[in-house]
């Protein structure tokens, strides 16, 4: 006879198809909002005249004016 506390295999089933679904619907909001939050900063670098869009480097402090 099975013990009455321990929950059936269904159950944990879909306890663990719920856990991944978090975690994935988690991770597809973070990796949006980033998105989102990098197209508002490089409409702002454009609209003032500061495209770094083309860098991949960092800005360099040590240039003299």
């Amino acid at each position: 006879m099975k013990d009455p506390r321990q929950p059936s295999s269904r159950r944990l089933g879909r306890a663990a198809i719920v856990i991944v679904v978090i975690v994935l619907a988690m991770f597809v909001l973070v990796f949006v909002g980033r998105n989102v939050w990098h197209g508002e900063e490089l409409h702002e670098d454009q609209a003032t005249g500061n495209n770094m869009a083309t860098e991949h480097t960092g800005p360099n402090f040590n240039q003299k004016p």
